[in-house]
Order: structure tokens, then sequence, then C-alpha cells
């Protein structure tokens, strides 16, 4: 049975809704909605998609194992598209070729030029995205109004949900945040106004930015997560709605 209908099925048997499960397991509804529907062009990259399956499964009381199997089967079977018939191309042929045509290139050599050229550019590009690898995914623009230069604090909320006020260097820093093994947490980050990160983080993992102005993060398991400023650790408030939001921010004097 596709891996959509498996999940509605156990969801409907056991009497939950979408809004339960996402209330659970902190997955947003629209995403529980794509998995059920095998809407697969609106799901992120596959392993933010295992981190959905084995949320819902836990929240289902389910082993995992099976549906992650369903999950590779139905997108292999998507992703394998019907081999188009091969077109033989009958050249025309010339008894006497115009004597302007006995030194032009052919076409095919042309073509053979350019693919080299394309082949070329990818390897140098190839080699210069090695060079220059960055582990961090690239932010994304969300259209949110940059921090002001003129702010000289680092503001860091505590548990009470009070902000808390530490001199600030003006200096850029780095901002790390880790999932405790066994654990899972659905999280949002924002850097210097730029959507950073968006999905689930798996237990064990950890994700890291170099801040220059300010960054917002939102937690969806709060208990599972640890935040950290230059290795200093950041304090998390409590969920509110099941989302817990920090922010630190930094700027020059």
């Amino acid at each position: 049975m596709p891996l959509g209908n498996t999940l509605a099925r156990l969801r409907r048997e056991r009497g939950k809704t979408l809004a339960e499960v996402e209330a659970a397991t902190k997955i947003m509804g629209r995403m529980l909605s794509a998995l059920e529907n095998e809407r697969w062009d609106e799901l992120p990259a596959k392993v933010y998609v295992k981190g959905y399956i084995q949320n819902y499964a836990d929240f289902l009381g389910v082993d995992a194992a099976p549906l992650l199997e369903e999950y590779a089967h139905d997108t292999g079977m998507h992703a394998q598209l019907p081999e188009r018939p091969h077109l033989k191309h009958i050249p025309e042929q010339t008894v006497v070729p115009h004597r302007l045509d006995v030194h032009a290139i052919p076409t095919g050599a042309w073509k053979a030029i350019a693919a080299a050229v394309v082949v070329v550019a990818l390897l140098v590009w190839g080699i210069s995205a090695l060079v220059g690898r960055d582990d961090t995914p690239p932010p994304i623009p969300v259209g949110s109004t940059p921090a002001s230069d003129s702010a000289s604090s680092v503001t860091e909320v505590g548990e009470t949900g009070s902000a808390a006020t530490a001199p600030a260097s003006g200096e850029p820093f780095t901002l790390k945040i880790d999932v405790a093994e066994g654990q899972s947490s659905w999280l949002q980050v924002t850097v210097d106004s730029l959507l950073a990160y968006d999905g689930t983080l798996p237990g064990g993992q950890s994700k890291q930015w170099t801040v220059t102005s300010d960054a917002v993060i939102r937690v969806g398991k709060p208990a599972a997560v640890t935040i950290t400023r230059d290795d200093r650790p950041v304090e998390i408030p409590a969920a509110t709605d099941g989302i817990a939001e920090v922010t630190v921010t930094a700027a020059a004097d």
C-alpha cells in the first residue's frame, strides 16, 4: 500500500486528526497533508521527510522501518520516467557539396565543442565549490527587516521569557544548535534576516552559522535542543503554543 494511504489509514484507525498530529509532532499541517497525499514536490529534502515519517510513526505507535521502506519505494517509482522512443534522423544527402561548404565546420562538430565547453565550466565550478565548501545551508530571503546597526547589546531570552542583556562586541559570532541523541526537533532559524533552516533536525546532529547582526530561533522541542553562542549556552524559554522562540542579537558599539 502507498505510504500516504498507510499513514492516513493508521491515523483514522486511532481516531486522530491532522491537527492533533501536528500539535504532537510539531510537523506543519501542510507538510502532513502533502505526506498523506504523496505530493512529493511540496515536501523538503528526503532527509527531512524521513524525520517526518519517524516522528509520525512514533506518534502512531508503529514501527517506522516499513514506512521508510515504502517511502523509498514510492519515491523511487516516481523518479523513474518512461523512456522516449529513439527517433532516427536521416540526413539530407547532397551529391556534390557546395564549394562554400567544403571548408565549413560540420554542425555536429560545433555541438561537440559547445558540449566540451560546458563540461569544462562544470568541472571548474565543481572544483571551486569543493575548495570553498561550507556545510552551512545558504540563507533564503524571507523579507524581514534587518536589525538596526545602532543596537549595542546581545539579547538572550531566558526560561521565563524575559530578555537578558549582555555587552556586545560588535563582532560576528558563531551560533550552534545541537539535538540530543535519540531525539528530534523541528527548527526554524533566521540569520541576519534570512531564513537559514526550516525542518526537523534528527538527534545527534547539529547546525551552525556565523551571525553578524541577529538570529531568531524557533524550537519545537526545547528539551531536546541545545543552543550556544560562541560556545556559551543560550537559555531557551518555555514553549508558547508548542513553540519556543529565542532571539540573539549583536551590533557594533
